[in-house]
């Protein structure tokens, strides 16, 4: 009997072994393909390539660490446009960029509008300037950060913008990223990159991050020949690549 479960055991851990062996193989071949594996548990927004999905039900789980500066690079058609975000400035701006970038929602997205010395506009996957992820979301701006004056503020609010005053905004300055939108509180994925100061917009637009480099590039994008009949669409293509986000 005792012989009997010896070998009763010997063959548990040879199937054992065997398992593990062909899971261990497995792996191999799957990062040999090229495929990357991502161990870490501290990282919430390691979120899924999603390429088809052009419309979602809800705004995105937050999942990243409003403590950190975000670094992202917009590949486009011109070149590359390379972006620090700032998640304690614009949190829910930093969160929506960084969820849809990384599911692959703008990808091969065009420039839909382009306004010279102005401001270049993206972000829109049907390409009409109309288009935007499926769900909206609210403004996150704080006035008094951005020194404007309280008749200002006061006429802002009776248009139905609504401000906090937990984050410290970013004003609008030559290459600031903002949330594009139609009105208060209707932040989606559209977003634009400013030419100029343009501190008339202060207030009414979430600026969530900076231009690094490549500043270049933006203005290269926003010297393209456009319909000013048609909501100044470019007449060349210019196309986001993909946005890729480091931290």
């Amino acid at each position: 009997m005792d012989n009997i479960n010896v070998k009763k055991i010997t063959l548990i851990e040879y199937s054992i072994l065997a398992v593990i062996v062909l899971a261990i193989m497995i792996l191999l071949v799957y990062v040999s393909t090229g495929n990357k594996i991502n161990f870490s548990l501290s990282n919430p927004c390691n979120i899924a390539y999603q390429p088809s999905v052009k419309k979602y039900s809800a705004y995105p789980k937050f999942c990243i660490n409003k403590n950190k500066n975000y670094k992202a690079t917009i590949e486009t058609s011109y070149g590359n446009i390379h972006l620090t975000l700032y998640s304690a400035a614009a949190p829910l701006a930093v969160n929506n960029f960084v969820f849809l970038a990384k599911s692959g929602f703008y990808n091969n997205v065009i420039f839909q509008r382009v306004i010279k010395g102005f401001m270049i506009q993206t972000g829109d996957p049907t390409g009409t300037g109309t288009g935007g992820p499926g769900y909206t979301f609210k403004d996150q701006i704080n006035p008094v950060s951005l020194g404007m004056p309280q008749l200002l503020i006061n006429s802002y609010k009776k248009k139905g913008y609504t401000y906090v005053s937990n984050v410290k905004s970013i004003p609008f300055a030559t290459g600031v990223i903002a949330m594009a939108n139609s009105g208060p509180n209707t932040n989606g994925s559209q977003v634009f990159i400013t030419l100029g100061k343009d501190t008339q917009l202060n207030g009414m637009y979430t600026v969530f991050g900076k231009v690094t480099s490549g500043m270049s590039v933006a203005n290269k994008i926003g010297n393209v020949p456009v319909n000013s009949k048609a909501h100044h669409r470019p007449l060349l293509k210019v196309i986001v690549k993909k946005i890729v986000i480091t931290n």
